[in-house]
């Protein structure tokens, strides 16, 4: 499985050091480095950088690591950002922008080693969930993390995308909603499922996704705040910050 790491640091000493540590972690890991935020926030909205991992140092010229983190999550929302600083006094603002992990300089290894255990076990676990369906005897395989919401329209079941297309099949949404990863779909309308890391705000009866605003029914009102309440809680805590 070939991961890609992002390494935003204007300390070329320690950006050298985490990346020999990375590298002998796993040599086949693809990094790339940044001394600031700005260019960093450019090449992801404008270069396509993609990443898996993100090491972010807090304390930066211009836009500080927070900023940047702020920045980027509301073009990833499943990047694993771990902060990398020399205090602490940043848990509580690492908490609000859901980052992964958030480790102490000077480095240390074992520390490091333990969180790319866990942030790798995760990007293993979000790769394998994948919907394969055929239309019109076109068969088609969804990565389940580029879906914003599902819509059952008639006979028709859409897939709404994150790069903004539209696959369909026929099919009902009992059916697909057993092939989802749990933790990651709401069931909020009998019309309606959505995924969790797109929802950017909840309202008294809707969830919003992007520029789309999706109702809650009465029916499924208190299982699908309550499961989003506990996705927001595990996020927060995700990867033992601390």
């Amino acid at each position: 499985m070939s991961i890609k790491i992002a390494i935003c640091d204007d300390m070329a000493e320690d950006t050298e050091r985490l990346s020999g540590a990375l590298y002998t972690y796993d040599p086949s890991f693809e990094i790339v480095t940044y001394t600031n935020g700005e260019t960093l926030i450019d090449d992801f909205r404008d270069s396509g950088l993609s990443a898996d991992i993100l090491f972010l140092d807090i304390y930066m010229p211009e836009i500080d690591g927070i900023k940047t983190a702020q920045s980027l999550r509301g073009e990833r929302k499943d990047l694993k950002i771990i902060f990398i600083s020399s205090s602490k006094e940043h848990y509580p603002q690492a908490y609000e922008v859901f980052a992964f992990n958030y480790i102490l300089k000077p480095l240390d290894r074992e520390r490091l080693y333990n969180v790319l255990d866990r942030a790798i076990d995760e990007i293993s676990r979000e790769r394998s969930h994948k919907i394969h369906f055929s239309y019109k005897s076109v068969a088609y395989s969804v990565d389940c993390r580029d879906i914003l919401y599902l819509e059952s329209r008639d006979k028709l079941m859409l897939f709404h995308l994150a790069d903004g297309s539209t696959s369909q099949c026929y099919g009902k949404l009992d059916g697909i909603a057993e092939e989802l990863p749990l933790q990651s779909f709401i069931r909020c309308h009998q019309s309606f499922i959505v995924n969790t890391s797109y929802i950017s705000e909840m309202g008294e009866n809707h969830f919003r996704v992007g520029q789309v605003v999706i109702g809650i029914s009465k029916k499924y009102l208190k299982s699908a705040k309550d499961q989003y309440y506990a996705y927001l809680f595990s996020h927060m805590g995700r990867g033992s910050l601390g």
